[in-house]
């Protein structure tokens, strides 16, 4: 690689070399010139030192690794139909049918993250159920739907870890240790079960050198090189995957360097300089053809999925409220008694399309809370920032009553909220509903999210931080939100706000 590289790249001489108009050939793709920054001089120099061999065990390595993950994973999930089969007493056809459709959904042949892992299994016993039922006329089949994703997606977790501490892993070194290495750490740590083992950054930053940038799994990660060092440390490692997270070089360089280090690791992840696109795109290509199309979707621009997510607000929303209606009576009458005043609070909110609606929550603070405030800021007034910020007050809010404490704790404040929503006000999931005052200040943020969806009761924000979110990034959270819209996500959110509830995170 080392020869050809430098036949192939040429001599990179400084900024004379930035103004040549020519074009220069590498296998594979065309880098114009007059298009290489000096940052991307510097990567495409790195290239120019290459070594020559060529390791091979990298590639036997990871392949046997990925044998025994797939084969582990398939037997977990045999062991788990089997039981379940032999507990609900249904015909042991369940398993190959299951084994075949989690196949097709690639279920062995790649890791996903826990959630997106957790709707694929759920598609997959679906499927198994409905041709189950099909096939033997046992309508009871169907409760395999119910039992199969929770119980399988356990097992596959428990099996994903003793993986890891066998060290079947698959081992990464990241290029870039700035915002967009950053994210990558934050992303792998927050994914545990994709079996990535980050062994370093490079990062040119020499200050950062044999420093910690991240913690993972109990132990510092830490930048052990420059971009210059990749060579040394793919001889001295065994480096199953290289995630580029270098945008800044430009695409151009960014390509070549992607190029290359495939001929010596198994895999090469690029990291785009995309961030805020949404995350369901579709990417596609044309034969023979060095062209790439990578089409985004907002996915609640589309009037059906409005309408879908619409219509399961609703018939939810009724379902809840019947379900709740003797806690709802309960808790009003135990606020009429701890202090006077009313026993739901109406505060006005802006909903889709800047209409203005009736936000209902049960009262929780007292009926006096302006002078109140007031009073504790003349006190208090390093807590005021805090406030003008997130429109709340850390620790102790002294407007709030004994039982309102409780209440705003577990979020149970909310619950009158699903009125809003049979009412056609809000969603079950979605954005935060904001006062006039917090639309002015992020005004352009909020009319892209609002000409679509409605204010949720709960949402991402809820599950990310609560009140510890700026009003800026609850709303760039939304267009996030906006653009990736599935069922299966207003799923997960719901499922993450009990956890969320119940640890009480973020709550003021």
């Amino acid at each position: 690689m080392g020869d050809s590289s430098s036949h192939t790249l040429g001599k990179v001489n400084g900024k004379a070399e930035e103004r040549k108009l020519g074009e220069r050939k590498t296998e594979g793709f065309t880098i114009p010139e007059k298009e290489i920054l000096s940052k991307e001089l510097n990567i495409l120099k790195i290239l120019e030192s290459a070594p020559s061999e060529i390791y091979h065990k990298h590639g036997q390595n990871i392949l046997v690794k990925n044998i025994i993950s797939s084969f582990s994973l398939a037997l977990a999930d045999s062991l788990s139909t089997f039981i379940i089969a032999k507990i609900l007493n249904l015909n042991l056809l369940i398993m190959p049918v299951f084994l075949i459709i989690s196949l097709i959904y690639k279920l062995y042949s790649r890791r996903f993250p826990f959630w997106d892992e957790v709707g694929k299994i759920t598609g997959v016993s679906f499927f198994s159920s409905l041709i189950y039922v099909l096939y033997t006329t046992e309508i009871y089949g169907f409760i395999f739907l119910i039992v199969a994703p929770p119980t399988i997606s356990v097992s596959k977790a428990i099996v994903k870890e003793l993986l890891w501490i066998l060290g079947v892993r698959e081992r990464v070194l990241i290029v870039g240790g700035g915002l967009a290495g950053s994210k990558v750490l934050k992303a792998i740590d927050s994914e545990k079960f994709l079996g990535y083992d980050v062994i370093g950054v490079l990062d040119d930053d020499r200050s950062k050198l044999w420093k910690p940038v991240w913690r993972f799994r109990g132990r510092d990660i830490l930048v052990i090189g420059q971009t210059k060092d990749i060579w040394n440390i793919l001889k001295e490692n065994q480096i199953d995957e290289i995630i580029l997270a270098i945008p800044s070089v430009g695409d151009k360089a960014l390509t070549a360097v992607a190029s290359h280090l495939q001929k010596f690791v198994p895999k090469v992840s690029i990291v785009p300089d995309m961030f805020g696109l949404p995350v369901l795109a579709e990417l596609k290509h044309s034969f023979g053809q060095q062209v790439l199309f990578l089409t985004v979707q907002n996915k609640l621009a589309n009037p059906l999925n409005r309408f879908v997510k619409e219509l399961m607000d609703r018939i939810l929303a009724l379902i809840i409220f019947i379900l709740i209606s003797p806690l709802l009576l309960l808790i009003s009458i135990i606020i009429k008694l701890d202090s006077p005043g009313p026993v739901i609070f109406a505060h006005e909110r802006v909903g889709k399309g800047g209409k203005k609606f009736k936000c209902l929550k049960f009262r929780t603070m007292y009926v006096n809370n302006e002078e109140i405030l007031k009073k504790y800021f003349e006190q208090n007034p390093e807590a005021y920032e805090f406030y003008i910020k997130t429109a709340k007050i850390p620790h102790y809010d002294p407007r709030i009553t004994r039982v309102g404490r409780i209440l705003r704790k577990l979020s149970l404040d909310e619950l009158p909220q699903i009125i809003n929503v049979l009412k056609g006000d809000m969603s079950l999931v979605g954005p935060r509903a904001q006062p006039q005052s917090e639309v002015d200040r992020c005004a352009e943020y909020y009319m892209e999210w609002a000409r679509y969806i409605k204010p949720g009761i709960t949402g991402l924000a809820q599950i990310m931080g609560r009140a510890n979110i700026s009003h800026e990034d609850k709303n760039i959270i939304s267009l996030w939100y906006m653009k990736n819209w599935s069922i299966w996500l207003d799923i997960v959110i719901i499922l993450k706000t009990i956890v969320v509830v119940l640890k009480t995170e973020g709550a003021y």
